[in-house]
């Protein structure tokens, strides 16, 4: 599968499945077929030996969530 992700300024407060809390960003998808996804990223990592320094500007950019996305989340989709 391959998808596009645009982060947003959201950032929710999910529970592992010891019910530890942990944070991770929202952001919106769209897969090559034009399925509309949101994604919960608690982590991201670029290889240690890379320039990230693009990398890291763009990642402090973030856009507003659309409406869609703050609805709950279905519990189907969560690992």
């Amino acid at each position: 599968m391959k998808a596009s992700i645009t982060s947003t300024n959201q950032v929710v407060e999910m529970k592992d499945l010891q019910g530890r809390a942990y944070t991770a960003r929202v952001w919106e998808g769209e897969s090559e077929g034009g399925v509309k996804f949101t994604a919960y990223i608690p982590t991201v990592q670029v290889a240690r030996d890379a320039d990230n320094s693009v990398f890291e500007r763009e990642l402090s950019e973030h856009v507003a969530p659309r409406a869609d996305t703050m609805r709950a989340i279905d519990m189907r989709f969560v690992l």
